[in-house]
């Protein structure tokens, strides 16, 4: 038995050393990511938001990522057209009303289809939850929430510096998140 136990603890010291040996391997990436967005209920109003996110992934291997998205949505948002009347039987046409913020917080899963030193592309998945303040259009102000989900069909990092760990990339996708988005970061 004492020899079984023996054997055991140096072959999986040795598979520990054996995955140390791949250095280049990070498992965490911190990233920024911009692009234009379309919400659903913009699509025929020629209006677009512009976003901005960053996110945290932690890859416990070379072939699956989790991690969050922190996504604040920049634009304004046409809702309808009111017309107030004032005592002195004057009255002010109002046709929009502007967003002050829109923030989503999505947990993403990114399985990654080729995982080089220097290029990696994956499709990803990621859903959550929003939240949009602004004004109706009786300019109250109001607090929305949402769902969110977006599927990245296509994204790339490259990998640059020293230790290969400075990230510039780009993502194609369909949902909230947008057509194209550019991001950079860093792993370590």
């Amino acid at each position: 038995m004492k020899r079984i136990i023996c054997i055991a603890v140096v072959f999986f010291s040795t598979l520990v050393l054996y995955a140390q040996k791949d250095n280049d391997f990070y498992k965490h990436e911190l990233k920024a990511s911009v692009g234009p967005t379309l919400f659903p209920d913009l699509w025929f109003q020629e209006k677009c938001y512009g976003n901005f996110s960053v996110a945290y992934f932690y890859s416990p291997d070379k072939s699956f990522g989790i991690g969050v998205n922190f996504i604040n949505y920049l634009g304004e948002k046409l809702y309808y057209h009111w017309r107030e009347y004032a005592a002195d039987e004057t009255f002010s046409d109002f046709s929009k009303s502007k967003i002050k913020h829109c923030i989503v917080i999505a947990p993403e899963i990114r399985f990654p289809y080729l995982n080089k030193e220097t290029v990696m592309l994956y499709g990803a998945l990621s859903g959550g939850i929003g939240w949009e303040y602004g004004y109706n259009g009786k300019h109250v102000e109001y607090p929305k929430r949402f769902r969110y989900l977006h599927v990245t069909c296509f994204g790339f990092n490259c990998y640059f510096g020293k230790n290969k760990n400075i990230i510039l990339g780009g993502e194609l996708g369909i949902g909230f998140k947008g057509l194209l988005n550019i991001h950079g970061g860093y792993r370590f």
